[in-house]
């Protein structure tokens, strides 16, 4: 089928007015004031015509005219045109029914269109609608279960920017998220449990001994691991259950595996075989989200007394913490960040940890306190070197680069071999973060990466190679990725790499009185390296398509990093 979207070219000139008929709601979609009113009591979870009309221009609108945060056009667009035409089959708002060449400016007429009364159910309704297949797909859904259920971070980039458009705050989305999340995992397990419960019950005769929430699938010779929890109870999201019927018990584990990375045990359950492609260790380690109980006695002991709570579901959206240099111990990293989880919770977001190289990252990371405390700081302040970090200043930062090549010469040697091992291990890491999210072991579901220190450099590779691996118009297998103190000066054309596997935000937070840097920089430049000045994590890039935040406020330098993690993360917003 061909889009009206599609018969229709771009027009370069557009002044973004359009004529008062070309803004009015259709009259054949007139509806009561008083079923307007009521659609977020609806229990269909339909969106009213009223409301689908303005959403339609809205997400022409975006996929005319894409934002400078998505640097491909050619995916944006074509991504666009098929998420447009199924949101008008799946809201029964034929194409040719809008305007010819809506823009955003066009759509600001639209802004009181929705009340922000209705904003929650509409974009619940909205979401629904994405994330599900249309019944005249459903056929094809039956003979390829994997494919049901998908949430790409192309179409979590069209709807935010879409929602955006017409005012709608972002937190009803991610709001969205969760709630959707959790109706359909929980309309998964039903039917999935539902069909095995006399199973289980044998099994448990058999000697499972009480642990009935085990239960693992075989569909198609493949075991599918999951969260082991027992029936839940709520309803499901507006707009699912229509949807769901094509789901059987066989298929629903499929789905499951599928959308929510559940096959195999998902992130938390993968392992690397050790010294594979020079990592000795590499593990994913699940702080924040579904599954984190997952033990069925616990759940079982916890209902006999009436304090059961319903299991929490994977959400749609994961995100991948990766740290970087350690100076205390191999845990710093992960112990820090297990303190600040209430981040990631409101909205619920399973949120993972990337572990790897712990000892070479502890390694370098003491090496490098050691020379800059000892070596440069000393060199520079002589006795108030100690206090220095805490109050570390940009001319600072010119003083370390300024002293003579001499002092780097004879004591930077072993802390240059000692970086460069580290940034090895780093890189390695980061192909094969990239195999990871190519084989989508996270699911079918949109995920954020935030890459800290080294950990930022193990991103910026992980970004690269997705980009050499894909075609030039594949949609990005990244919603969002975010470089905290990258210790790199990435080329023009490195940049646009890492921006082509990114759908939505690209955001290079720095700190311009981080010694480590700086001092690292010059270190290269004498031993025959790039230059410190050009070094990311040290001053904004300043690049279509990158957000630059500057935490020179919030932490004085490279060593507070870690301690600090929870500020970090709240200035670079991790959830817008």
């Amino acid at each position: 089928m061909t889009s009206a979207l599609q018969k229709v070219p771009v027009d370069q000139h557009s002044t973004g007015q359009l004529e008062h008929n070309q803004l009015s709601v259709p009259p054949s979609s007139s509806m009561s004031l008083s079923n307007v009113q009521g659609f977020s009591n609806n229990s269909e979870g339909r969106l009213p015509k009223e409301y689908a009309f303005p959403f339609l221009i809205s997400a022409k609108a975006a996929v005319l005219d894409p934002p400078k945060w998505s640097d491909s056009k050619g995916w944006w667009q074509e991504e666009g045109n098929r998420w447009l035409e199924s949101m008008s089959l799946k809201l029964n708002s034929p194409l040719d029914g809008l305007p010819l060449n809506p823009t955003p400016l066009d759509v600001s007429h639209f802004t009181h269109a929705i009340p922000p009364s209705e904003h929650h159910a509409t974009v619940l309704a909205l979401l629904s609608a994405c994330l599900l297949p249309s019944a005249a797909s459903s056929k094809a859904k039956k003979e390829n279960p994997a494919a049901a259920l998908n949430y790409t971070p192309a179409t979590r980039a069209l709807l935010w920017y879409s929602l955006s458009l017409l005012q709608i705050p972002h937190e009803h989305l991610l709001a969205a998220e969760d709630h959707v999340s959790q109706g359909i995992y929980t309309e998964l397990k039903n039917a999935e449990m539902k069909a095995k419960s006399e199973a289980a019950r044998k099994e448990q005769e058999e000697g499972w001994g009480g642990k009935w929430g085990r239960l693992a699938a075989t569909v198609g010779g493949v075991i599918i691991g999951g969260v082991a929890i027992g029936m839940t109870g709520g309803l499901a999201a507006p707009a699912l259950l229509p949807l769901l019927p094509f789901l059987t018990a066989g298929s629903a584990p499929i789905v499951l595996g599928t959308l929510f990375g559940l096959t195999g045990g998902g992130l938390a359950g993968l392992r690397v075989n050790k010294r594979w492609a020079g990592v000795d260790v590499f593990d994913f380690i699940q702080i924040v989200g579904g599954g984190e109980d997952t033990d069925p006695d616990s759940i079982s002991q916890a209902r006999n007394v009436g304090s059961v709570e319903k299991p929490q579901a994977p959400s749609l959206v994961a995100t991948i913490i990766i740290p970087g240099l350690l100076i205390e111990k191999e845990t710093e990293a992960i112990d820090n960040l297990r303190a600040c989880t209430e981040v990631f919770s409101s909205p619920r977001r399973d949120t993972f940890i990337l572990n790897h190289s712990p000892k070479e990252m502890l390694s370098a990371g003491r090496t490098l306190h050691s020379w800059v405390m000892n070596k440069l700081l000393g060199k520079v302040k002589g006795k108030i070197k100690g206090e220095i970090i805490k109050r570390a200043a940009l001319s600072t930062v010119y003083g370390v680069v300024a002293l003579p090549m001499s002092i780097y010469q004879t004591t930077g040697m072993v802390v240059d071999n000692e970086w460069i091992r580290a940034c090895d291990r780093a890189k390695k890491a980061g192909r094969l973060l990239a195999d990871v999210l190519q084989k989508k072991i996270q699911g079918q579901r949109p995920v954020v990466l935030i890459g800290v220190s080294l950990g930022a450099l193990t991103l910026f590779e992980a970004l690269t190679t997705l980009a050499e691996d894909s075609t030039s118009n594949a949609s990005p297998l990244v919603d969002t990725a975010i470089f905290v103190s990258l210790p790199a000066a990435p080329s023009d054309a490195e940049w646009k790499k890492a921006r082509s596997a990114v759908s939505r935000r690209l955001v290079n937070a720095y700190c311009t009185t981080d010694l480590v840097l700086a001092g690292v920089g010059r270190l290269h430049e004498v031993l025959g390296g790039g230059g410190w000045s050009d070094m990311a994590g040290l001053r904004p890039v300043e690049r279509e398509g990158i957000e630059d935040i500057d935490l020179s406020d919030v932490v004085e330098g490279h060593f507070e990093l870690n301690a600090k993690i929870k500020e970090v993360l709240q200035a670079i917003g991790v959830n817008d």
